[in-house]
């Protein structure tokens, strides 16, 4: 029986030393495929006296499809989550738009952010760029400062509304503020 000597198995060595040399380190992700390739390795080259049992390799596989599934899970996540930012923008610039040539009621702010005073005019154009701001007699405000749009009635301390009976057949006077609950 022929034995090898110990220099080949040292070149074996350089070869693979080489090959790991060249490759380039991604610590963060391993596909599928690379799980394939490694599992495909790890059989190839396992002992012959004491093979890997097919539990082990079982538990490998579900580990793996495991980690392929919360992979999908989380790349579906931070998909909603642009999807909904981008519907979210959408909604917004088509409000804003909306609100060209009504009339609304926006509040006058000081330094400190407190209403100070409201001003009521028509929407003459809307700023899309960054923050949406609209121009009412070519002043800019933020959208978030429109009060109300269109002609509400101003409130007054006695001010009543108009609230259905339980029937929904006739209706009664609920002073503002108050639900009719007890």
């Amino acid at each position: 029986m022929a034995v090898e000597g110990v220099g080949s198995g040292s070149s074996l060595y350089n070869e693979m030393l080489a090959t790991q040399a060249g490759a380039k380190a991604n610590n963060s992700a391993m596909s599928m495929d690379d799980f394939w390739q490694l599992l495909a390795a790890q059989l190839q080259y396992q002992d012959m006296t004491n093979p890997m049992s097919n539990s082990e390799m079982m538990n490998q596989m579900v580990q793996m499809a495991t980690m392929n599934a919360m992979t999908q899970v989380s790349n579906a996540v931070a998909n909603f989550a642009t999807v909904t930012n981008n519907l979210s923008q959408v909604t917004l610039t088509q409000y804003s738009t909306g609100m060209i040539g009504r009339e609304v009621t926006v509040a006058e702010l000081n330094e400190e952010g407190k209403v100070i005073g409201k001003t009521k005019g028509v929407v003459e154009g809307v700023d899309l760029t960054g923050a949406q701001y609209v121009y009412i007699d070519g002043k800019k405000y933020e959208l978030a400062q429109i009060m109300s749009v269109g002609e509400v009635p101003e409130k007054k301390d006695d001010d009543t509304t108009e609230a259905p009976d339980k029937e929904g057949d006739s209706s009664t006077k609920v002073p503002e503020g108050e639900n009719g609950q007890n």
